[in-house]
């Protein structure tokens, strides 16, 4: 044994015993037993191997259909038998194995089944009379390779087939099989068909007029060599449609004649339109002599259809025209049916209020009565008039026409035109007042108030001086086309004014037929002014309350909408108190005041406090519709120096001959800045000076221990001053330290008492 080929067939029997496990929908469970490879068609079992085959192995596979289950055709042509593969809710199944079996002791051969697929256990004929086959994957067609598409037959996904014939007569019984299916009643369908050498032709569905007769004819020929057939039965049975009869019988059978004809006529009762079909069939009669059984040999249907001459008419009118305009009729007679309707007269009533110009073609006029004599109109034909007229009078007007001929045919159609007449109305609406910064609205509206439209309405709108259009235009031009009866257009646009006044604007339309209209109206344009006043005091000083005063006026000649007057309070301020209870918010005080009358003020107060000394810039600002205005002032907020002098020694008592030191400390408790800050400080005599140091530079000059000025010290700022001496006698001293500035008046002094001993 080949060791490479039996490791394939190893690997795919463990690969076909996985999918047997699990199954699969799309796949014979057993693909790899009985697909093993591509190339050579090889001849595999139908089931899977050893104990397998006894189980459900496929468990999707539940039906099979097969159609057709019996038929007769004619010998030496082929039948296709297509097979079905369904699961268990009638959805088919792709890759399933089928099996064709012809029947010993029966006639006919396996021409050709299904060997579509690309792998070796594609479909196969093993012999005449048996065959295996695989449904199909996907769709397909099966062409007979004809040029006629109509014996083209559709293979679907889930289906195969199978071709047998035969070039005798007799039966073929094919046992269709597909092992995929478990149940044993379920997995074969018996199958029969029929050989006889005979072909047949059955009457071509037809079309009569009513009232005549019909003949059909059912033609009978031997298949193999085209020689009539005389003596077949034919039956022909009318199974509805209008009352009719073979000579009186609604079924009747005739044998076919010696060129293999069997014909009969058809007759109407009455003349009525419709359709009869009609079945036929075929029998062969048994022949005793040659002991021939008689046998069915097949069932088609046929019809007749009967028609009868019909006639239809249609009137076209415009829906509306203007009065005196010409405007046309437009008639149309038609023949619907495929006979020949004769004597064909048409009839037209114009109503008063109408006038007849002319027709094409040319009309027999008797007053308002038009008449026209067309003749024939063949089935399926047609013939046009046309009516040229014009309307006198306004209003509806209903025009009929009527067409008749023989057989009592006749018909009717009216149109409906309104003649009527139009009228302009032109309505212009401006803004009564307005501001000055306003963009003021206007708008034109044109009405038709006439009963017919209006064609080629123009509005012209001149705007007087003082007055443009936003894009700076003076005169405005509408195009409103054409307005229906009842309809209004309008037009919409803005203007601005150069100064206050009254303004008055005019508009005209006109529209052809000389219509014409025109309207006017006013707008006053005013203008609000705003003036706003900050009173406050010229200085302060620092933590001292500053009281301003803000008024807002309007001097103008127009209310001030939505007035709001804002005041910013400089930075760093504390709010002591505002009048009118205004929204507080990041320094901003905001009164909305509404509106403001011409020459009416509103007035509030403002307390504010700052702690650092400066220049307070307050500013208020009033808006409005239209207006706006501000006013600012300055407050100069200075500062007050406060300078405290303190002088403590370190030591007391001291003894003779012992130092001491003295602290002069300098604070400014003021909110400004002290300058030129002078310290002097004045021993006893029973002191000695020592040493000193401080922010300055001290100059000694006998007792006097002089400090030079300091520049300055800042708020809350200290200076510290140390003088040292040294006892030279016991006593009970006072050290003296005077103390001058910029912003003192009179020195300040202070002393120190130390006990020496």
């Amino acid at each position: 044994m080949n060791v490479g080929k039996r490791a394939v067939t190893i690997l795919a029997a463990v690969c076909g015993l996985a999918v047997l496990s699990t199954g699969c929908r799309n796949e014979m469970p057993h693909s790899f037993f009985t697909w093993p490879s591509t190339g050579t068609v090889e001849q595999t079992h139908a089931k899977p191997p050893q104990s397998g085959y006894l189980k459900d192995w496929d468990p999707y596979a539940r039906e099979l259909l097969v159609e057709p289950h019996e038929a007769t055709n004619p010998v030496s042509t082929q039948h296709v038998i297509v097979a079905t593969v369904n699961d268990e809710y009638g959805e088919p199944l792709p890759n399933r194995r089928v099996e064709w079996i012809l029947s010993r002791g029966g006639v006919g051969d396996i021409v050709e089944v299904d060997e579509s697929g690309w792998r070796a256990s594609r479909g196969y004929k093993v012999s005449n009379q048996y065959a295996i086959s695989h449904t199909a994957n996907r769709d397909r067609v099966l062409t007979m390779g004809t040029d006629d598409p109509s014996d083209d037959i559709t293979i679907h996904r889930g289906q195969t087939w199978c071709v047998i014939t035969s070039p005798v007569e007799g039966d073929t019984h094919v046992t269709v099989y597909c092992p995929a299916i478990y149940d044993w009643n379920k997995h074969k369908v018996f199958v029969t068909k029929h050989w006889y050498d005979v072909q047949w032709m059955f009457p071509e569905p037809a079309t009569n007029p009513v009232g005549t007769t019909h003949e059909f004819t059912t033609l009978v020929t031997q298949a193999s060599d085209g020689a009539p057939l005389p003596g077949y039965e034919v039956t022909y049975k009318i199974v509805d449609g209008p009352a009719g009869s073979f000579d009186g019988k609604q079924t009747v059978t005739v044998e076919t004649d010696a060129s293999g004809a069997a014909t009969v006529t058809l007759k109407q009762d009455s003349p009525v339109a419709g359709t009869n079909n009609i079945e036929v069939d075929i029998v062969r009669p048994a022949n005793e002599q040659c002991c021939l059984p008689g046998a069915h040999i097949a069932t088609g249907m046929t019809s007749k259809t009967w028609v009868a001459p019909k006639i239809a008419i249609t009137k076209d009118a415009p829906a509306q025209k203007a009065l005196g305009d010409q405007f046309q009729y437009d008639i149309n007679v038609s023949n619907p049916s495929t006979v020949t309707a004769t004597d064909v007269k048409v009839t037209d009533v114009l109503p008063n209020g109408i006038a007849y110009v002319s027709s094409t073609p040319a009309a027999s006029v008797s007053g308002q009565t038009l008449t026209w004599s067309l003749g024939e109109v063949a089935g399926g034909g047609n013939a046009s008039i046309r009516v040229l007229v014009k309307g006198t009078q306004t209003g509806d007007f209903n025009n009929c026409a009527e067409v008749n001929a023989n057989m009592g045919l006749t018909a009717r159609d009216c149109a409906t035109t309104r003649i009527v007449n139009a009228k302009l109305v032109l309505e212009k609406t401006c803004q009564p007042e307005a501001m000055l910064c306003d963009e003021i609205p206007f708008k034109v509206v044109v009405r038709n108030t006439g009963d017919g439209p209006a064609t080629n309405v123009q509005i012209t709108d001149e705007l007087p001086a003082g007055l443009t259009t936003t894009d700076g235009k003076s005169t405005m031009l509408f195009n409103a086309g054409t307005l229906e009866a009842g309809q209004a257009k309008q037009a919409t646009f803005t203007v601005k004014a150069d100064k206050p006044g009254t303004y008055t604007n005019r508009a005209k339309v006109t529209a052809d037929g000389g219509l014409t209209a025109e309207d006017s109206c006013e707008t006053i344009v005013r203008q609000p002014v705003l003036q706003v006043t900050k009173e406050g005091p010229d200085m302060r000083f620092v933590g001292r309350p500053v009281a301003y005063k803000v008024t807002v006026k309007n001097t103008g000649d127009s209310p001030a909408n939505n007035t709001v007057l804002t005041d910013r309070l400089p930075s760093g301020v504390e709010l002591l108190s505002a009048s009118g209870d205004p929204q507080q918010g990041q320094g901003t005080l905001t009164w909305r005041l509404g509106t403001l009358a011409p020459g009416e003020a509103k007035s509030f107060d403002v307390s504010v406090k700052s702690n650092t000394a400066g220049t307070l810039k307050n500013c208020a600002n009033a808006t409005a519709d239209c207006a706006e205005a501000s006013e600012c002032i300055d407050t100069e907020v200075k500062g007050i120096p406060a300078i405290l002098l303190e002088v403590v020694d370190i030591e007391d008592p001291i003894e003779v001959g012992s130092n001491v030191q003295y602290v002069i400390t300098v604070t400014n408790q003021g909110s400004a800045v002290g300058t030129n800050i002078k310290i002097v400080a004045t021993l006893p005599a029973e002191q000695d000076y020592v040493a000193s140091d401080g922010p300055t530079q001290a100059t000694v000059d006998g007792k006097d221990v002089t400090f030079a000025p300091l520049p300055s010290l800042a708020p809350k700022a200290r200076a510290t001053f140390r003088v040292t001496t040294k006892g030279n006698a016991a006593a009970d001293t006072r050290f003296k330290v005077v103390m001058t500035s910029d912003q003192i008046s009179s020195p300040v002094q202070e002393t120190e008492a130390t006990n020496v001993y």
